[in-house]
């Protein structure tokens, strides 16, 4: 198996700045605690939390100070006593639905720690999707092992990723007898009880397990199995060429796909019914399905001859696959935003971009979520972007900051990123692991998933907006500049949510590129900015000010002080490293 995420909390990392290293007074002070665990990813209102602390050594009598934290205010206190090396207690979260809450984990002399909780009905509010592409012959140890990480990281959904037979046949074997073995399209041994086991684990945990198919791909040569070619797209009016997706490795089962015409009523009745068979396998209990698509081929034609543009037929597709399987969520792949007009208009739980080639800028990120929520109103924007791609080629380890900035931007404009499954994702092909993350990547990427989590209803709430500025709006530091990004500039993004005002600060000070997928790792870590001096156009009379960073004391609220005057508001934020949310109440 691949080298899996570790989630130790190494807190010597997490206890000042993320990056730049513990505070004074935290550096003689040693980890009381190894990691602290939640036991789902989210819960339902009025549902107990049950939290884990691991301790670094058991010290008998040792005290563990809890803080609960809710938009920027502690709402309560609890504290435990460690036994041995573990402490565990519960803690009842307010009744409030699609609610974020921090808990710090506190001790005389040591390094606190923290974690978030995730309140909410329905997972499709604010979607955390992550993956799982690994079904090989695993003991259960090992598949707690990955989801006790990815429980950590907050996840409620995943994209079971090439775990079927054929994509024509998703399901080995019949559903009152599934196949206990079979091999994918990489060739791979598949285990009925893998992909089953891992699906019971997601639903203990409060995450939906969603497989994963094209809505067009089928074997060659499969008439014998009830493909017909006259369901197919070709390459020109006289059917002599099929439109394949090809070119994968010959170890692989074949060596590409046929693509059907998904418009075509035949093609969907047969690849739904294959999909009911999914959904009745024995054992198997997959929520949903996510399906993908290979991104625009150029002109196509219908067996009949006639000019085609399958695109068009997506939302129909996905309305028959609703009304086939009513209660079944949908997720569809909008390959660099093709077809992404069409997805809006069925019944999807969220709106999924893979992005590719003139959309590889930050700007694009915000333009794809913003663009998305446009199409859909009231559903939340999952992205898929693959960091560092091109180094992905050799063995390695990621650059963190070419991560972290560009999930600071996602994270600020209210996006997901799925990146996060048995490592952290390289490249478009999911099993693929050559790069890796550093202890000190992983320990930030957890920070940033527990600040999503604590402030969702700032950065994803349903009333939240965003507000324009100009140049001539910003004041204070000269480095201050308006989204979009500029090298050498602090970019600045305004909304309103909750009834209160975020700024959030993107430092692009001393970027080198303004490519996310920083195919050359060549993106520097920003440069630390101290007591950067804001200035605002506030027409209404403001009581609190406060700022919150998962770079900074592992995204705990710091009240800041601030005048008003003369409809200009100005506060220092104390320091800067790759983002901070500045709320103004």
């Amino acid at each position: 198996m691949a080298q899996l995420i570790s989630y130790f909390v190494g807190l010597a990392l997490v206890g000042g700045e993320l990056l730049g290293g513990p505070t004074a007074a935290q550096t003689a002070a040693q980890p009381a605690l190894r990691r602290l665990d939640t036991d789902r990813a989210a819960y339902p209102p009025r549902t107990a939390v049950h939290l884990t602390a691991q301790l670094a050594r058991a010290q008998p009598g040792r005290q563990l100070a809890i803080t609960y934290y809710h938009l920027g205010q502690p709402i309560g206190h609890q504290t435990v006593l460690a036994s041995g090396t573990t402490a565990r207690w519960t803690w009842q979260p307010p009744a409030d639905d699609y609610q974020g809450y921090l808990v710090q984990v506190s001790s005389p002399g040591q390094v606190p720690v923290t974690t978030a909780v995730d309140v909410s009905s329905d997972w499709r509010q604010f979607p955390r999707y992550g993956f799982l592409s690994k079904f090989g012959e695993l003991s259960g140890a090992e598949m707690d092992g990955v989801m006790q990480q990815l429980t950590r990281y907050h996840l409620n959904g995943l994209q079971f990723y090439d775990w079927g037979d054929k994509h024509h046949q998703s399901l080995a074997g019949t559903p009152a007898a599934p196949a206990a073995e079979w091999r994918d399209l990489a060739n791979r041994p598949t285990y009925l009880s893998t992909v089953a086991g891992y699906i019971d684990r997601a639903h203990r945990v409060g995450m939906k397990a969603m497989f994963y198919n094209l809505l067009y791909g089928a074997y060659p040569n499969t008439a014998a199995e009830g493909v017909r070619p006259e369901w197919g797209l070709y390459r020109d009016s006289l059917h002599l060429k099929r439109y394949a997706f090809e070119g994968f490795p010959a170890t692989w089962e074949v060596h590409g796909l046929d693509m059907q015409d998904p418009g075509n009523p035949g093609w969907q009745a047969y690849l739904l019914a294959q999909t009911d068979k999914v959904y009745a396998a024995k054992g198997l209990n997959f929520d949903g399905w996510h399906v993908d698509q290979v991104g625009d081929p150029g002109p196509l034609y219908t067996y009949a001859g006639q000019r085609t543009d399958p695109s068009l037929a997506f939302g129909t597709f996905l309305k028959a696959a609703k009304q086939a399987q009513p209660t079944r969520p949908i997720v569809m792949n909008a390959v660099n935003r093709w077809g992404e007009a069409q997805i809006a208009q069925a019944n999807t739980e969220f709106m999924y971009s893979e992005l590719w080639t003139g959309n590889e800028e930050y700007a694009s990120l915000a333009e794809a979520i913003r663009g998305n929520e446009a199409l859909a109103p009231g559903k939340r924007a999952v992205l898929a972007a693959y960091i560092n791609r091109d180094r992905a080629k050799v063995a390695g380890f990621f650059n963190p900051a070419s991560v972290l900035l560009a999930d600071a931007v996602i994270f600020a404009f209210g996006g997901a990123h799925i990146e996060l499954g048995e490592h952290l994702l390289d490249t478009e092909y999911f099993p693929d692991d050559h790069l890796q993350m550093t202890p000190a990547l992983q320990a930030q990427l957890q920070a940033y998933y527990d600040f999503v989590v604590a402030y969702e209803s700032l950065l994803r709430g349903s009333n939240r907006t965003f507000l324009r500025d100009s140049a001539a709006t910003l004041a204070g530091d000269a480095n201050l500049a308006a989204w979009p990004p500029q090298r050498g500039r602090v970019a600045v993004v305004r909304s309103q949510a909750q009834g209160r005002q975020v700024v959030h600060l993107l430092n692009f000070t001393n970027a080198k590129t303004l490519e996310w997928r920083d195919n050359q790792a060549q993106q520097p870590v920003p440069t630390l900015r101290q007591n950067l001096r804001v200035q605002l156009p506030v027409a209404t009379t403001i009581q609190r000010v406060w700022v919150a960073s998962p770079d900074f004391q592992q995204g705990v609220p710091q009240p800041l002080p601030f005048t008003q005057a003369a409809g200009q508001l100005t506060v220092t934020v104390p320091r800067l490293r790759y983002w901070d949310m500045l709320v103004l109440e």
